[in-house]
């Protein structure tokens, strides 16, 4: 147990630092960019899928990023906790982050008098989470390379955001009010995406 809280308080201490106060930073200059007071349950569902949900990207993508130091990886590597458990820590401490902000921000949105379902928001802006990072994940571990990794979620976000409803489906990720369910997809999508980048990632570090 020891060992476990050690290999989490070092990721949260050199690993999710700059993400969170990136994070935290792109969420705190929303109001002058969409105002975020007296919305409806279309506008709300909108500034939450179209907005809030791209920290996604930035709180899971770099997951491997410290690895990319030669001499740490090395020493990663002799270390006896396998390399894919550390990943999956990373994993669950930026999805643990990214509730936490969101979940502060919604608040922030409902004392700014703004109708929304908080526990159907929640989970919708939880799923798109996933499906960005899933997506910025498995691309960085197939490409080895971080700003491939970033440009796969955004890629996919420009085509949904330019009207891939109609070729998307049910992988169109702003249908918060209209099909629910494709929440549900883009949380399989993400999960998937995400276990198989790590394990693609943990072979490749062996």
């Amino acid at each position: 147990m020891e060992r476990y809280c050690g290999i989490v308080k070092e990721q949260l201490r050199h690993n999710l630092t700059w993400q969170t106060v990136i994070s935290i930073a792109f969420l705190l200059f929303s109001p002058w960019i969409l105002g975020i007071r007296n919305l409806d349950m279309v506008q709300s569902a909108k500034v939450l899928e179209m907005y809030v949900a791209l920290i996604g990207i930035i709180l899971f993508v770099p997951v491997f990023q410290p690895e990319q130091n030669q001499d740490l990886r090395n020493l990663i590597s002799s270390k006896y906790t396998s390399i894919v458990f550390i990943y999956g820590i990373r994993v669950i401490l930026s999805m643990l982050i990214g509730g936490i902000l969101l979940l502060i921000y919604m608040e922030v949105m409902r004392y700014g008098n703004c109708e929304m379902e908080m526990g159907k928001y929640f989970f919708g802006v939880l799923a798109e989470f996933l499906a960005f990072g899933g997506i910025g994940i498995l691309a960085y571990a197939l490409s080895d390379n971080l700003i491939i990794g970033y440009m796969a979620p955004i890629i996919y976000y420009v085509i949904a955001y330019g009207g891939g409803e109609k070729y998307l489906k049910k992988f169109y990720p702003f249908a918060m009010t209209t099909d629910y369910e494709t929440k549900y997809v883009l949380f399989a999508v993400g999960v998937i995406c995400m276990i198989a980048g790590i394990v693609i990632r943990g072979k490749r570090q062996r």
